[in-house]
C-alpha cells in the first residue's frame, strides 16, 4: 500500500523546491512512499489556511498519510510536534500554532510528541527543510514517533475558535468557503450578505453556475460540509478584495 508524505506549506519559489528534494532525497529507497507537488497555503503566513488545507488533505489522501507543514507565522517560534490521529491514522508534523485543530477535533490525537531535541543546537534557519522535512521522512519510512521526540498531554494541540462566517479558504475563482450553517434554506432564497462594511445580495443555489454571470451566490461546497460565497463565472473575493480570516455575515431576506 502506498504511503504520501504531503508537504504543505506558504514556500512556493526556489524553497519549495529545495524541500521536495530533500523529501524525495530521504525516501528514495522506499519505492512505497509518494511524495506528491506541494500543497500552497495562501495567503502566505496564514494559519487559518493551513488548517484548513491539514483538514482537507487526511480527507483526499489514504489513510496512513504524513502530512507535513512548514509555515511559521509567529513572532515567537511555536514548539515543532508530530502526532498521529486516532482516526485514518494521519501522522501530522510541523509548528504547533493551530494548524493542527481542524485535524485533530474530527479525527482525534492518539499520541503527540515535542521535537525540540533536534533543535538543541540553537536557532536553525529554514528548519522546515533542515529539521522538519527529515523528520516527516523518518515517520514516512516508519520510524517510531516515540524515536522522534519527547511524549507530550495529546491535549496540547493549540486550539482555534472561529467566528461563525471566517472565511478559511478562497480558490482562484475568488470563491469563499467559510464556517457556519445556512440552514434552512432552499433554492431561490435571498440573503443579504455583508463583509468588511460591503454589502451584497445573494440567492441560495446549489448549483451556482445556473445563476446569471456575475450573480452573488450562496451554495454548498464540495469541502467536508462547508458552505461557499462566490460570483457566477466572475472572480467574487478578488474583486472585493476579500481575505481569509475575514468575516461574512448573513441573514435571510
Amino acid at each position: 500500500m502506498k504511503k504520501y508524505l504531503v508537504n504543505i506549506t506558504d514556500c512556493v519559489d526556489i524553497a519549495a523546491h529545495e524541500l521536495y528534494a530533500v523529501l524525495i532525497r530521504e525516501v528514495e529507497n522506499m519505492p512505497d512512499v509518494v511524495v506528491p507537488p506541494i500543497i500552497p497555503i495562501s495567503p502566505e503566513f496564514s494559519v487559518i489556511n493551513t488548517n484548513f488545507a491539514v483538514r482537507l488533505m487526511a480527507d483526499s489522501y489514504p489513510e496512513n498519510s504524513v502530512l507535513m507543514t512548514t509555515i511559521n507565522a509567529e513572532k515567537t517560534r511555536p514548539m515543532n510536534v508530530i502526532g498521529r490521529t486516532q482516526g485514518r491514522n494521519i501522522v501530522f508534523i510541523g509548528r504547533n500554532m493551530g494548524s493542527f485543530d481542524w485535524l485533530t477535533r474530527d479525527f482525534g490525537c492518539a499520541e503527540l510528541y515535542d521535537l525540540a531535541r533536534h533543535n538543541s543546537g540553537g536557532f536553525i534557519s529554514f528548519a522546515g527543510k533542515y529539521t522538519t522535512a527529515k523528520l516527516a521522512s523518518a515517520a514516512a519510512r516508519g520510524v517510531s514517533l516515540s524515536e522522534l521526540g519527547d511524549p507530550i498531554d495529546p491535549n496540547s494541540i493549540v486550539r482555534m475558535n472561529l467566528e461563525k462566517g471566517t472565511i478559511v479558504h478562497i480558490d482562484n475563482f475568488g470563491m469563499m468557503k467559510f464556517v457556519g450553517d445556512l440552514k434552512p434554506a432552499e433554492t431561490g432564497n435571498m440573503f443579504d450578505v455583508s463583509i468588511n462594511g460591503i454589502h451584497i445580495e445573494a440567492v441560495y443555489d446549489p448549483r451556482m453556475m445556473s445563476r446569471a454571470t456575475g450573480r452573488w451566490v450562496l451554495f454548498p461546497g464540495s469541502s467536508f460540509g462547508l458552505y461557499e460565497l462566490g460570483q457566477a463565472r466572475d472572480l467574487g473575493a478578488k474583486k472585493l478584495g476579500v481575505k481569509v480570516g475575514d468575516v461574512i455575515v448573513w441573514s435571510k431576506k
